[in-house]
């Protein structure tokens, strides 16, 4: 081992083996039996090898037997008391047992000669942060990255421990590095957005604390309105943004998406073209508008915000079948078919881009696919209803089960 990195652990001189004990006991039971009484020191003495026990920790682990597995480690460490192996496995059968304690006695027993020792920092962070002592959980975090930048484990609890300790934009940077790193990350992502959610809260409160009545305050309060689908009060809200501040960016943008999600296509519309006096090639006001041009029939005028969208979001399907849809409309046929299978090869499974095909081979006169594509429609709508109707009545037993216990 390296001992200018994790410490030193001489292995003759810092443990005694199996043999050291049994020696030791002979000297003592032969040579100073009157000072120390013999029965005490076998007390002392494991009555198994510590490789048996090691064995039967590792059985007691696997059957989740964490009480017997601690017992077992204990009585190992009677002979090598101080081996940081077996103190490391008791600090964390020790967490097993939410014996938070108990685990940062075995994990410092182990610093306290290797401040380095691989993994155990890390561990410490975690029964730390178990004792809700966040500061000192990032600290030891903070030590196990000194050891090993890339542990991705502590830099994760570093994270946890910031934010809880209210430091949440420390958080998130940390989780951005983890991401950066691997960016399919699930678990990675939902602690962002639990911590991007909550820094918004934060922000938020501090600004309606410094400026109550400002646009500012009054477009955070729109805008958590409409994200709780409180849509007539977003608006009051995002209208009395352009009240005091006429020149506020994205406010025609969020009234225009507000309106476009409750089908009002009239004001959706309105709003959404002065969203596009603001910035013409705003994807997602382009692609609102398109949506409701398209059901209009104005496909001629949607084609141009469709393909700004897809120029932004090439992976987005919907915009793909209104941009079928839209070549259909105005006579391009092939153009169309080629629209429909690039939706379809994100998504098989979108049945009305079936459907839609099933009339385009109808008008080209091909019988044969037209009928395959409306067996499949018919296939996926029948799947999709069969699908509601099990979730509504699951949903109703639900609500059943919860009247009874009530």
């Amino acid at each position: 081992m390296n001992s200018s990195r994790h410490g030193q652990y001489p292995r003759k001189e810092a443990f005694l083996t199996f043999t050291d004990v049994k020696v030791g006991v002979c000297f003592i039971c032969g040579f100073m039996l009157l000072a120390v009484p013999l029965h005490l020191v076998l007390a002392q003495s494991p009555t198994q090898a510590p490789e048996t026990l090691l064995s039967q920790a590792a059985e007691s682990m696997k059957a989740k037997d964490y009480t017997g597995a601690e017992k077992a480690y204990r009585q190992a460490l009677l002979a090598v008391p101080d081996d940081p192996e077996i103190l490391k496995a008791l600090g964390v059968v020790c967490q097993k047992q939410l014996k938070f304690k108990g685990s940062v006695e075995a994990f410092q027993q182990i610093l306290t000669r290797a401040p380095l020792y691989p993994g155990v920092n890390g561990l410490l962070g975690i029964s730390y942060y178990g004792l809700n002592e966040f500061d000192k959980a990032a600290q030891a975090e903070k030590q196990e990255l000194v050891g090993n930048p890339r542990d991705r484990h502590a830099r994760y609890y570093l994270a946890l421990a910031l934010n809880a300790s209210g430091k949440t934009p420390e958080a998130i940077a940390e989780l951005e590095r983890l991401r950066t790193q691997d960016p399919q990350d699930a678990e990675v992502l939902y602690q962002l957005a639990v911590y991007y959610k909550l820094a918004t809260q934060q922000i938020g409160r501090e600004i309606a604390k410094v400026a109550p009545d400002s646009e500012w305050s009054h477009a955070l309060r729109a805008d958590g309105l409409a994200e709780s689908r409180r849509y007539s009060e977003a608006i009051l809200e995002y209208k009395e943004v352009l009240k005091k501040n006429p020149n506020f960016a994205g406010m025609h943008f969020a009234m225009g998406q507000v309106y476009w999600t409750e089908r009002d296509s009239e004001h959706a519309q309105e709003e959404l073209k002065l969203a596009l006096q603001e910035d013409p090639y705003q994807p997602l006001a382009n692609f609102y508008l398109a949506d409701i041009l398209v059901s209009q029939k104005n496909f001629q005028q949607a084609i141009p915000h469709l393909q700004i969208t897809l120029s932004v979001y090439p992976q987005m399907t919907q915009a793909y079948f209104l941009l079928g849809k839209c070549y259909a409309g105005t006579g391009d046929q092939q153009q169309a078919l080629e629209t429909f299978k690039k939706a379809l090869s994100q998504d098989p499974n979108y049945k009305e881009v079936h459907f839609q095909l099933s009339e385009l081979y109808a008008r080209l006169g091909d019988k044969q696919k037209s009928q395959a594509e409306l067996q499949t429609f018919q296939k996926l709508d029948k799947e999709g209803r069969d699908r509601d109707k099990y979730l509504l009545q699951e949903n109703y037993l639900k609500q059943k089960e919860s009247e009874t216990h009530n």
